[in-house]
């Protein structure tokens, strides 16, 4: 090792870290067109703006334009195509919760610019060994090792040294950037491999046609033919697509994101499944925590969430199986035919499509997490279903089949010129002469016609004759050929035909699905009473329960609902669109607009989503605290705390109609008469049902014999100042003895509403009574012998009570004496 270090000649070094420096320079260029396309894109679709929103973290001025900051989002993307993950940390103080320090970060591969950097390194290695003629393997691994170490360098220095900055007043946010291990080591190992191929690809070697590493070889060539015939068509058509229906800026940030969403179909295609995960939590509201996980298939109406119409997905499966046939066509040529029934030869492919599989479903994946502490967390991600690369087991074993069995036939369709490029070639071969005895007068014969004679040579780089069948010579096409030919061509001329038609036959269609017909059945639905139909419709987005006057039952007994309507304009505006309905109540008429979206269009229906509509309100108020309250004869929960001012009631979302209060016939202690309001259509403030509550006699009843038997239980005292009793003795407890209480008059009470208190009921005193008690006093005071004599006085006796009501019992809190 040390004479190979000198006699290494360390200038040699230069040319791979040049070749580091060049690509980096080539890729970051790539990233800024990427960059300026989709700020085009997004400026045209917003009105020529590509402003980011203001918040409250980030108010209007603080946040720089996007394209001020064009160059530093450039090095984070090439940062995030050697897989980084774009991430900040945050450092704020919040109002009544002090200090917060946050983090959060997103992982999304922009696989296209990934692409662009292995080839331009690939490029970049192989224009430098053709400049350096004869150089050793040593020679070749550590220029190949410089280039990644330099380019990993540039990558991730410039990363970290242009990270975007947000200036804020009030929070300190870190640089915004995505170097990470993670994409220390990916620049690495794609700038050593990627230049080592273009470097090794300038040499001469052996040809392998046969043994482990040509089957290698071969078997990811079938794997890379599979993915590039699918992505070559899928791609482009979900371009297209897009464009088609959002507008042509959305296809100018396809480089970001087209390739990512190729791996997703191609993963829905080979009955694979898209995989999303969340898991939000917060300390602050608990009513925001989330979490969750669902799997999307790519069959039926799983794709429509995506807005891909379900048949689009047997389409997919189309063109998976045209990609298998004909990489199995592929398999066949470049492997050639089996001869031996080996398991060996049955496992070469489909080892390799799991691999790749695996592969897949790492680069799309796309997933993003936060944490800001004991304040709230959350994480996400977006990626094909664990199960993919299992699945991939299965269509190599069906290519396998199909180069066995299928293809054989197939191939003979596969123009000749293109057959013998694809079949391996064989290095050149000289056939050995035989050596014989002379014998006089006999001549050399020579080798007949397609066999080569003794001593001459195979070329090299031409498949070796009779070896492959598919290089047989082809026969013209039979008179039957060209009748199927000529069915496939008719059967193509009348798709085009059915096309057109049913172009026609769908935009009929369409025309009664329009956006109008969700606002006509809201409506319908309304005027029927059916709440729930209408709330399906309008979804209001509310909590459940704030819903409870949203239901059928209560809903359906509403008088003066919406009596009719009319649908006065339509108008649409690519995916949006606005309705204006007048509608009809009672005498009444008031305009309404709707608004509506599409949401997951298909191919016969666009489905037009209304959102949210404006609903009214009812507010119930009570002057005594109630529980459970009656609406349109359905029971509700309304906890009012009562109040003769009309405050603290409880307000709940409506639709248009009469609405009866009124308290539940098992109410025994409360009574009140009803109170029926109406929510009219274009109210500017909500109606009141105010309940004036009453007590009932069976209130009155338990509330003063609760006061009998608190009035008993204190003259059965034997203490001269009775606990919590209305009457009392004040002689020195030195002095008397032997208490016993009487009640000579008994008093009376009345029980009415406390308007000052905080309970809704009180007991008061009408007419005093009068008690006795009757002891012995020492007349002595303590002098002398104790002198005990009977003694009574009289006291007068009144109280007072509070009076609620708990769990539907009587309860009384006596006033302390």
């Amino acid at each position: 090792m040390p004479d190979i270090l000198k006699s290494f000649d360390y200038k040699s070094l230069v040319p791979g870290a040049l070749v580091a420096l060049v690509s980096y320079v080539a890729v970051l260029i790539i990233a800024v067109i990427f960059l300026v396309l989709g700020l085009v894109g997004l400026s045209a679709s917003n009105g020529g703006s590509a402003e980011v929103p203001s918040s409250s973290v980030l108010p209007s001025g603080t946040v720089p334009s996007p394209w001020s900051l064009v160059g530093q989002l450039a090095v984070q993307l090439v940062v995030m195509s050697q897989f980084g993950a774009l991430g900040s940390s945050i450092d704020a103080t919040i109002p009544f919760i002090g200090n917060v320090h946050g983090s959060a970060s997103v992982f999304a591969v922009p696989l296209l610019l990934t692409a662009v950097s292995i080839v331009v390194l690939f490029l970049g290695g192989r224009s430098a060994a053709k400049r350096v003629a004869g150089q050793p393997t040593t020679g070749i691994w550590v220029e190949s090792l410089i280039t990644g170490l330099v380019f990993t360098l540039l990558v991730n220095i410039s990363g970290a040294v242009f990270g975007i900055s947000m200036p804020t007043p009030s929070v300190k946010i870190s640089p915004i950037g995505a170097v990470t291990f993670g994409s220390v080591l990916v620049a690495l190992a794609i700038g050593m491999f990627a230049t080592l191929a273009g470097r090794s690809s300038v040499r001469p070697r052996a040809d392998a046609s046969v043994g482990v590493r040509a089957a290698v070889r071969h078997s990811l060539e079938a794997v890379t033919v599979h993915y590039g015939i699918f992505l070559s068509v899928a791609i482009p058509v979900v371009v297209v697509i897009l464009g088609i229906k959002s507008g042509w800026q959305a296809t100018l940030s396809a480089p970001l994101w087209a390739p990512t969403a190729g791996f997703f179909l191609f993963g829905l295609a080979h009955l694979s499944a898209v995989s999303r995960t969340w898991n939000f939590g917060s300390s602050v509201s608990s009513s925001s925590n989330s979490s969750g996980s669902d799997i999307s298939f790519g069959f039926g109406s799983a794709l429509a969430q995506y807005g891909v119409p379900g048949w689009a997905g047997w389409l997919l499966l189309l063109l998976a199986l045209i990609s298998l046939l004909v990489t199995s066509i592929f398999w066949y040529l470049r492997r050639g035919p089996i001869v031996a029934n080996k398991i060996t030869d049955w496992l070469v492919l489909p080892a390799a499509f799991p691999v790749a599989g695996a592969l897949l479903t790492w680069l799309s994946s796309v997933s993003g997490t936060f944490d800001a502490g004991s304040l709230a967390t959350g994480a996400g991600s977006v990626t094909l279903a664990w199960w993919t690369p299992f699945f991939m087991i299965l269509w190599g074993g069906a290519t396998e089949a199909s180069a066995r069995y299928a293809a054989p036939h197939l191939s003979r369709y596969v123009p000749l010129a293109l057959v013998q490029k694809l079949v391996p070639t064989r290095p050149a071969a000289t056939v050995p002469a035989v050596i014989a005895p002379a014998a006089p007068d006999i001549h050399e014969v020579p080798a007949e016609s397609g066999e080569p004679a003794t001593g001459q040579t195979i070329p090299t780089g031409h498949p070796a004759p009779g070896d492959h069948p598919a290089l047989a010579p082809r026969e013209p096409l039979s008179g039957r050929t060209k009748r199927t030919l000529g069915l496939v061509l008719g059967g193509v001329g009348l798709v085009v035909v059915l096309v057109v038609g049913a172009a026609t036959t769908v935009n009929v269609i369409k025309g009664g699905k329009g956006p109008d017909k969700p606002v006509n059945d809201y409506l319908q639905a309304l005027q029927n009473g059916e709440a729930s139909k209408a709330m399906a419709l309008s979804d209001p987005g509310l909590a459940n329960d704030q819903r409870a006057l949203l239901t059928d039952q209560v809903y359906a007994k509403a008088g003066k609902r919406i009596d009719g309507f009319d649908i006065v304009s339509t108008t649409v505006a690519e995916d949006h669109a606005t309705v204006v309905a007048e509608m009809h109540q009672d005498g009444r008429k008031q305009q309404t607009t709707f608004n509506l979206r599409r949401v997951n269009p298909e191919l016969l229906d666009d489905h037009w989503k209304m959102d949210s509509s404006p609903l009214g309100a009812l507010t119930i108020t009570s002057d005594t605290p109630v529980q459970t309250v009656l609406v349109n004869g359905q029971e509700l929960n309304v906890g009012l705390t009562g109040s003769r001012t009309g405050s603290g009631g409880a307000n709940f979302p409506a639709l248009p109609g009469e609405y009866t209060v009124e308290l539940p016939s098992s109410e025994k202690y409360l009574t009140a008469p009803k109170s029926t309001t109406l929510v009219a259509i274009g109210a500017q403030a909500p109606p009141t049902a105010s309940l004036k509550v009453d007590a009932t006699e069976a209130l009155k009843t338990e509330a003063l014999a609760q006061v009998d038997a608190h009035l008993a239980e204190c003259i059965k005292s034997t203490d001269a100042r009775p606990a919590n009793c209305p009457f009392s003795s004040y002689v020195s407890s030195s002095y008397s003895r032997n208490f016993h209480w009487s009640l000579t008059t008994k008093p009376t009470f009345s029980l009415s509403k406390d308007p000052y208190g905080s309970s809704a009921w009180r007991i008061r005193t009408e007419t005093p009574g009068k008690a006795t008690a009757s002891y012995e006093r020492d007349s002595s005071y303590g002098f002398g012998t104790p002198d005990w004599k009977p003694t009574t006085d009289t006291t007068s006796v009144s109280l007072s009570a509070s009076v609620t009501l708990e769990d539907g019992k009587v309860k009384l809190t006596y006033s302390n004496y």
